[in-house]
């Protein structure tokens, strides 16, 4: 919340903070002045001022007669409402073309039999996605939905592959725990790092080196100052979960493009 705004707040009936003044905006006859104070204070991009706009028209309500951010985020988090939440915001003009385009190809693969990752809402399928056990699922689904960037999809191939012959990723999650799990578990970071392809062709020869020693009982010694098998997980990881939620994690990317209507109209 930016940290010049002052309390009370004349233009919002004087609220004295921000759980007051979201009361104050909460009720709709408060939106032309919530909404005048908000750009006021520059704190809507245009694009979103119009679809605020847009929405007022529309009385308030979003769909299934939802009311509110939280209420309108529970209904069009579920995967079985995401039609009537794209419909809204294409007719209201909530959604780029690019927005609508990848939300249609989502909805056509859940139509067509194509089983979402068991997740619904951005936050909790962004962490969903994130852990490597649901790797395949996320990915298989962003592939086969046909929403997975240009510049991915062949990494994303090779893991599918890696992964459908049993060939597990290191249990860890993220940056700082992979680093840390993959220091002492070498041979199982590089093998997967190499079945995925994710190993640059300068560093394979090496790391092939590095297998057979370690497969031969030859400890690496007790100090580790970079890590490329992690590096590599890392990428990975990164490539399946947060940092690119609009390719592997496409139900969240998709609702949040059809639910993030502008309810916020709190200070």
């Amino acid at each position: 919340m930016p940290g010049d705004i002052q309390y009370p707040i004349p233009e919002l009936g004087n609220c004295k903070s921000k759980s007051d003044c979201k009361t104050f905006c909460d009720d709709s006859k408060n939106s032309d002045a919530c909404l005048a104070s908000r750009k006021k204070r520059n704190l809507m991009s245009p694009e979103e001022l119009a679809a605020a706009k847009k929405f007022k028209e529309n009385g308030m309500v979003g769909p299934g007669g939802c009311k509110g951010q939280a209420q309108c985020d529970t209904y069009c988090s579920n995967s079985s409402h995401m039609e009537e939440c794209i419909a809204f915001a294409q007719k209201n003009g909530m959604m780029s073309e690019e927005e609508l385009k990848n939300s249609q190809k989502v909805l056509t693969a859940i139509k067509n039999g194509i089983k979402p990752p068991a997740c619904n809402g951005p936050k909790e399928c962004d962490t969903y996605c994130s852990n490597p056990s649901h790797m395949e699922e996320c990915m298989a689904f962003s592939l086969a939905a046909g929403i997975a960037p240009d510049g991915q999809k062949e990494q994303m191939q090779k893991t599918l592959e890696a992964l459908k012959k049993g060939i597990k990723p290191p249990a860890c999650h993220g940056q700082e725990e992979c680093d840390q799990y993959c220091s002492t578990h070498m041979e199982e970071c590089m093998n997967f790092s190499l079945a995925t392809g994710m190993v640059p062709d300068g560093q394979k020869e090496q790391m092939q080196k590095t297998l057979e020693a370690l497969k031969k009982g030859i400890k690496p010694p007790a100090c580790q100052p970079n890590n490329p098998p992690a590096d590599h997980l890392n990428k990975l990881i990164k490539i399946s979960g947060s940092q690119n939620a609009t390719s592997i994690a496409p139900i969240p990317a998709m609702l949040r493009s059809a639910s993030n209507f502008p309810w916020q109209w709190e200070i």
